[in-house]
């Protein structure tokens, strides 16, 4: 028979083993549709037939197919290639704000494309203020989310520094804002090498090129266009086929590298540029034309200019423009200005004719757009406020029904919670045995807090000996009418020098001390011998003039000639600590000898220091016959203020600063507990 705990728990899994085949399908029909519904309006903008596209977006956004700011994203880019960029504006706001407070990759990646399409949107009408507001909200929002390898965030970042550059032409975070961007994209390219990434690179430096060739950068222009020629030439040799975006993005290439070494001067290799441009395909459609125009207007060829210009009302047919104040700006004036440099007079004022009447038409029409657009984003509005009411009234049932949800709970909890209880003794009983750890921490605690008093009281020990001593060096030398004969006072001067030195020492150890718990890489910048290593911690440690002892240093052939890269002066330093603690454990304490007067002071200890290369570390492993470590104070003897033997002078931090730096160089220190002659320390770094 089931036990009743039991029951639950195979309904549950029994409802999830139900579900999850449900779930699934679901997800898979759902992404179908949404797959469908993308492909049907990426059709229609293909068509360019853009108020199907707008009503797809709409209808598809209403049936829940695509998501609310999937939809506001969609109608904003009809409205924008309709030119209703109010509206387009007013969509793309409203599709940043549906999912403002969403972390859903899908509503991230929906974000950072309506953001990226508004800033745009404001730069091209060079309304920097409100594109500056826009691009700062999207980084600090996608970087919050760590939202930040799309290329729509590497648009965010070129639009940054294009409003920056607009605010102040000298600002050094442009350039590198710029930077930022470019390695993106050629991070994306790295990663997925398709004709995307590199349209998407090919934009972004599009942007940048043509922003300092216009704000008369012209070197930081070329700079940019190189790059930018680079990044064709390796899509020409992936994608072959794609001729004519080459042949079009290549010409972009020449014109503005013809433009940025017209203003620096380089007039000839100007011109071979312009003429490279020329022999391409693009260079004979509209575009290319007006490209070809600003260069030769640059150049002071007017006539020539005058000559692509004449036939600006059929570019104007072409494009189904030449009424908006846009266009009047970008072609009619560039045209008067042409025909007004060359001297013809007749022909500028019929330009300048031409336009005030498409002014007045340009202005009707703007308003009538305004007009339109003032009324579409009304009706949406009161669209808006009506979904939100029905959502208000859901939210309304929705805490009915978590009221519910909560009644249920808390008679369930009333019945677990006496289940709990008898639990709660179990764990009390827990507790205690926690409590009885932590006492024993407790202890641990009061150990280190006594220790590192001893050590105090051993650091002013070591240090008022030697001050005593130089203190009465001092009296005797300024004694007056002391005579000292010269092998006195050279005594005296020498006894001054080691005190003194014997103080420095120890403050210098205080100072290491300081460092032992720092976690920073040492810069290992020295390349160094390893023999040098081995005899200057020799050198420095005296331990060679040591008397009770004899010291044998042991070089494999590998290690005679070979260099190690590290920080000489931190290595030598943690093998000078390793020999003056041999040179130490190897002599009888002072305090116990004044006990035991009968030891066997003429027999000599042994320290051998050998060194030895294993693959890429070199070892160093000091032996002594000294009194040893017991193998079970192996790792406790590089805790800082641990002294085994407390009749031996000494600070018991030497191996504690030791260690410290051979692992900040890479390295580490251990006792070899397998040796029982002494101690065995080994250093690898």
């Amino acid at each position: 028979m089931l036990r009743p705990r039991l029951i639950p728990i195979l309904i549950w899994i029994t409802v999830v083993a139900i579900a999850m085949p449900l779930i699934s399908c679901e997800n898979s029909d759902k992404q179908a549709a949404l797959n469908d519904a993308i492909k049907m309006i990426t059709d229609a903008s293909q068509q360019k037939d853009f108020s199907r596209m707008q009503v797809l977006a709409d209808s598809l956004g209403k049936e829940k197919v695509l998501s609310e700011a999937e939809s506001y994203f969609w109608q904003g880019f009809a409205y924008y290639r309709m030119l209703q960029v109010h509206t387009a504006e007013f969509y793309w706001k409203e599709a940043m704000t549906a999912i403002e407070s969403s972390d859903d990759p899908a509503d991230l990646d929906t974000y950072a494309r309506s953001a990226s399409y508004l800033a745009g949107l404001h730069i091209r009408y060079y309304n920097f203020q409100s594109a500056s507001q826009v691009v700062r909200n999207a980084l600090e929002h996608l970087n919050y989310h760590h939202y930040t390898a799309t290329s729509d965030y590497t648009n965010l970042l070129i639009f940054a520094g294009c409003c920056r550059r607009h605010f102040n032409i000298e600002d050094e975070e442009v350039p590198q804002l710029f930077e930022q961007a470019f390695q993106r994209h050629l991070e994306h390219i790295a990663k997925e090498q398709n004709r995307e990434t590199y349209h998407d690179a090919a934009v972004g430096v599009i942007n940048i090129t043509y922003g300092w060739l216009s704000e008369k950068k012209y070197e930081k222009g070329l700079f940019w266009n190189q790059r930018f020629s680079k990044l064709i030439s390796e899509y020409k040799q992936l994608f072959p086929d794609d001729s004519t975006y080459i042949d079009k993005q290549q010409a972009r290439c020449y014109i503005f590298e013809a433009i940025g070494l017209e203003g620096i001067g380089k007039i000839h290799e100007a011109e071979n540029a312009f003429s490279a441009f020329q022999q391409s395909n693009f260079a004979n459609t509209d575009e290319g034309q007006l490209d070809a125009s600003d260069y030769l207007a640059m150049s002071g060829k007017w006539h020539a200019a005058a000559r692509i210009l004449r036939n600006l009302d059929n570019i104007f047919i072409h494009a189904q423009s030449g009424y908006s104040l846009d266009d009047i700006q970008k072609y009619l004036l560039k045209k008067y200005r042409v025909n007004l440099m060359t001297g013809q007079l007749d022909s500028a004022s019929v330009v300048a004719n031409q336009i005030c009447q498409r002014l007045d038409s340009a202005i009707i029409k703007s308003q009538w757009i305004d007009s339109d657009e003032q009324e579409t984003i009304r009706q949406k509005e009161e669209q808006i406020l009506q979904q939100q009411e029905h959502l208000s009234k859901a939210r309304i049932m929705s805490l009915i029904a978590a009221i519910i949800v909560i009644t249920v709970f808390f008679s369930v909890y009333t019945y677990f919670r006496h289940r709990a209880e008898r639990r709660l003794a179990a764990a009390n009983a827990q507790l205690e045995q926690k409590n009885e750890q932590l006492a024993i921490a407790n202890a641990h605690a009061e150990e280190s807090a006594r220790m590192k008093t001893c050590f105090i009281q051993q650091m002013s020990h070591e240090i008022r000996t030697p001050l005593n001593i130089l203190s009465g060096f001092t009296q005797v030398i300024t004694t007056p009418g002391m005579e000292l004969d010269d092998a006195t006072r050279l005594d005296i001067n020498s006894k001054i020098t080691e005190n003194t030195d014997r103080i420095t020492s120890l403050v210098n150890k205080m100072l290491e001390l300081s460092e032992v718990s720092s976690k920073s890489i040492i810069d290992r910048t020295d390349n160094v011998p390893i023999v040098q290593i081995a005899t200057q911690a020799i050198d420095e440690s005296g331990i060679c003039n040591a008397e009770h002892l004899t010291f044998d240093l042991q070089l494999s052939p590998e290690t005679e000639n070979m260099y190690l890269q590290t920080n000489l002066r931190a290595a030598t330093r943690a093998l000078t600590l390793l020999l003056d603690n041999a040179k130490k454990f190897t002599h009888d304490a002072e305090a116990r000898l004044q006990h035991n007067t009968n030891g066997n002071l003429g027999e000599k200890k042994k320290v051998v220091m050998k060194v030895t290369s294993d693959h890429d570390k070199t070892v160093f492993t000091i032996e002594d016959t000294g009194i040893g470590v017991p193998p079970e104070a192996a790792e406790r003897i590089f805790e800082e203020f641990i002294q085994l033997d407390e009749y031996y002078d000494g600070t018991g931090i030497g191996l504690t600063i030791a260690r410290s730096l051979a692992r900040r160089l890479g390295g580490d220190i251990h006792l070899d507990t397998s040796y029982t002659n002494g101690a065995r320390f080994v250093m690898e770094i």
